[in-house]
Formats: C-alpha cells, sequence, structure tokens
C-alpha cells in the first residue's frame, strides 16, 4: 500500500517595503498581508529593502533619511540591530541580507562604493563614480551558500561617459563581469544551486533596456518583445526551472510579469515598473509588487497569477520571504 500524499506544509509569507500612505514612507514588514513591524515612525522618509527569516527571528535591511542623506540599516524583529552610516556626510543605503550560521550579510552602497557588511564590518566591493543615491556603484544581492558569499550588482566607472556594468563577486572578489561596459547594464539578484550562480538584471541595447538572465558568466534565453524596455529583477530557481519576475513595457503600459524558462508565465499588474521579488514554494509562485491604483501604487502579493494580499493603499514592495511553520 502506498503512503498517502503528505498535506502542504503551512507557510508564512514575510514582505519587506514601505507604507507610503503618510507624508513620509514608512519602513514596514507584513506577515501573511498583515503588518508585523513599523520600523520607522514617519518623521523620516524610510523603506525597507529586503527580509530573511531564520529560528524565528525576522532580519530586515533598510534605510531611513538624515535630512537630505540615507542611512543604512538593520534591524532584528522590531529593533533597529545596527546602523553602517550616520547620514551626517555621506549616503548609504541596505539593500539585500542573508543571515547564515549566526552571521549577517547585507549588502549596498556607501557614497560611490558598493560594500558587503558581515555583521558591522565592511568589505569594499567595487570602487566607482556616485551618480545620485544607488545610481553609480552599488551592490543589491547577497546569497549564502555553505561557505560562500555571492553578491549581485553594478559599478560605473569615473570617466564621465563611463556606463554602469553589471558585475558578481564571491567571497568579496569579483567572479564575473556580465556587460563589457558599452551599455548600461545592471544586476538586481542573484540566486545560487549547487556550483551555478543564477543573477537576473537588465542591459540597454542602445534603444531600450532589455530584462536578462545570465548563469554563470553566459546568458540563457529570455524572450521579450525586445523592441520595449524590460527589466528583471529577481530571479528563483527551482527544481531546474528559472523564475523570473520584473517588468515589461507594452505600448505605454509597464506590466509586472513573471516568466519561467525565458516564457512569459503571468503578466500580474498594469502600469507597474517598481521593484518585485519571487519566490519558488511547492510549485507555488509569489511575487510581491506594486499595482497602480488611480494615482498610487499599492503594494501587493501575488500567488500563481492572482492577488493574495493587499498590503496597503500606496507603498512599495522590495523583497517576500517564505518559511515554513514548524
Amino acid at each position: 500500500k502506498s503512503n498517502p500524499p503528505q498535506p502542504p506544509k503551512e507557510i508564512d509569507i514575510y514582505v519587506a517595503g514601505s507604507d507610503e500612505s503618510g507624508a513620509n514612507s514608512v519602513a514596514k514588514v507584513w506577515k501573511n498581508g498583515n503588518e508585523l513591524y513599523a520600523f520607522t515612525d514617519g518623521s523620516k522618509s524610510a523603506y525597507a529593502g529586503s527580509g530573511f527569516v531564520i529560528d524565528g527571528d525576522v532580519y530586515t535591511a533598510g534605510s531611513e533619511k538624515n535630512n537630505k542623506n540615507w542611512v543604512a540599516k538593520v534591524w532584528k524583529n522590531g529593533k533597529e540591530l545596527y546602523a553602517f552610516n550616520d547620514g551626517s556626510t555621506n549616503s548609504a543605503e541596505a539593500l539585500s541580507i542573508f543571515v547564515a550560521d549566526d552571521k549577517v550579510y547585507t549588502v549596498g552602497y556607501e557614497s560611490n562604493i558598493a560594500k558587503l557588511w558581515k555583521n558591522k564590518i565592511a568589505i569594499d566591493l567595487a570602487n566607482g563614480s556616485f551618480k545620485g543615491e544607488g545610481e553609480g556603484t552599488a551592490a543589491v544581492s547577497v546569497f549564502v551558500a555553505g561557505s560562500k558569499v555571492y553578491t549581485a550588482g553594478y559599478v560605473t566607472g569615473y570617466e564621465s561617459n563611463s556606463k554602469s556594468v553589471a558585475k558578481v563577486w564571491k567571497n568579496g572578489n569579483e567572479l564575473y563581469t556580465l556587460t563589457d561596459g558599452s551599455n548600461y547594464a545592471k544586476a538586481y539578484s542573484v540566486f545560487v544551486v549547487g556550483e551555478d550562480v543564477y543573477t537576473a538584471g537588465y542591459e540597454h541595447n542602445g534603444m531600450n533596456t532589455v530584462a536578462k538572465v545570465w548563469k554563470n558568466n553566459k546568458e540563457v534565453v529570455f524572450r521579450t518583445f525586445g523592441s520595449e524596455r524590460a527589466e528583471a529583477h529577481s530571479v528563483y530557481v527551482d527544481r531546474g526551472d528559472i523564475y523570473v519576475s520584473g517588468y515589461e513595457i507594452e505600448g505605454s503600459n509597464a506590466m509586472l510579469k513573471v516568466w519561467k524558462n525565458g516564457e512569459e508565465l503571468y503578466a500580474l499588474a498594469d502600469n507597474c515598473a517598481g521593484h518585485s521579488s519571487i519566490v519558488v514554494h511547492d510549485g507555488d509562485v509569489y511575487v510581491a509588487g506594486e499595482e497602480q491604483e488611480g494615482s498610487n501604487h499599492a503594494p501587493k502579493v501575488w500567488k500563481n497569477g492572482k492577488v493574495l494580499y493587499e498590503l496597503a493603499d500606496k507603498g512599495g514592495t522590495y523583497s517576500i520571504f517564505i518559511v515554513e511553520k514548524k
């Protein structure tokens, strides 16, 4: 007699982002569609850029404005754990977080330097030029596999005509230069399976931005219309299948989309060029993103192409993370 199939495990869905309902954006984490933490009080602009949950603890990376500069921060559960700068002289943003072996890995930038922080200790990944907050040079995504720490981002040279180059680092050293600098490019997301490194981002082709996915340092097949702008924001690999969330312009409409193995799987929302994040769990595809509603962009979560949660009337989402309930 064969064993009956196991019932699906219950999960908790965490989303990091910002609630922009008030005068200033508030950094928040939502759990299963409900607000779990508001890290800031709304007196200054702030957002939660990335979340990671382990052993019941919720680690969040984000940033809060101090007058004109950003201050990069890490929160554990509802309390600030530490800040990487004070905002008095320069901007820093914390864009992605991963916790492994009791160490907290955070990436982002400080001024013109792409940074990886191991707990509070900074590792400079690349020196580049500063072209506005997070525009010139930044590390955007971090993924830890065993003893190896992978980071994806982009670097812009000092020359006035320099264009950003998409890069991947491993343990603080450059691993792949994905583009040659002839056109603007950025890497937004990295995901590792075994020895294979998957990166999502975009490269300009002289006319438009083209969504790109790389496996190690080779492009994988990825079909978009090509005549319009598209960006790949988040990549997740499940059982050999490559899932990507991002946006594609169709006519005058920016569509939030999911692709599977380079082919469109879902068109989730209209008028959405904001950031998105994707996770696949037990064959179900979860995406955190934004949908235009009137004059506002509303943060939402989709499951298999259908809206699962509406998180706030106005705001943004940057990261989704799923944990199986014990």
